[in-house]
């Protein structure tokens, strides 16, 4: 895509735009949610061509007509959304932070999240939310930390010496004979 499309993209995303981060719970998931990224693009339904085009030139997304007369095209998935970000990021003004702050998030998934990271990530969405004019979310960070603690994948935090989950450590005992002891420590099932 050359730079004026680019630039037009941005400006589209900046005026008629969002960039949307959404917590889904999801049963499959190890961790209990899904962190849904999307791109949304508004337009009258009498100018759905204008969306149809844009379709075209992204290859991906959907078009919907919704009520009132208006249409969006939605672009779902990290891969799909992140290359959308990337294409206009040189050039958005109002939804540079939005971009910035979103291809950090997404950029967390380049490796394997561990439970501790993932809570992290979800928190990072609740404040992502601030920067749009979006509705109260129903599902939001503590409803994922609760979920963690409940599986009790989330370990608390201690400042004491690090324990390996399993040891073996010789002791000396009166009469000159040693003997193994193992310590194991256990994550918190809430």
């Amino acid at each position: 895509m050359h730079d004026a499309a680019r630039a037009y993209l941005a400006g589209f995303l900046d005026g008629y735009g969002s960039i949307i981060f959404q917590l889904v719970r999801r049963k499959d998931y190890v961790y209990g949610f899904q962190i849904r990224a999307s791109v949304c693009f508004y337009q009258s339904t009498r100018h759905r061509a204008g969306l149809e085009c844009l379709k075209q030139q992204l290859g991906c997304g959907y078009i919907r007509d919704r009520a009132g007369s208006m249409s969006d095209y939605t672009i779902v998935g990290w891969s799909a959304v992140k290359r959308v970000l990337e294409l206009v990021q040189p050039f958005v003004v109002f939804k540079r932070e939005q971009g910035a702050r979103a291809l950090d998030i997404m950029s967390r998934f380049d490796e394997k999240l561990t439970p501790r990271e993932f809570l992290e990530t979800a928190q990072l969405v609740d404040a992502f939310a601030t920067l749009n004019y979006s509705k109260r979310k129903h599902i939001d960070a503590v409803c994922v930390e609760e979920f963690l603690h409940g599986k009790g994948l989330l370990v608390p935090v201690t400042t004491e010496a690090f324990v390996p989950r399993s040891s073996a450590t010789a002791t000396s005992t009166n009469n000159g004979k040693s003997s193994a002891t193992i310590t194991r420590q256990l994550p918190e099932t809430g």
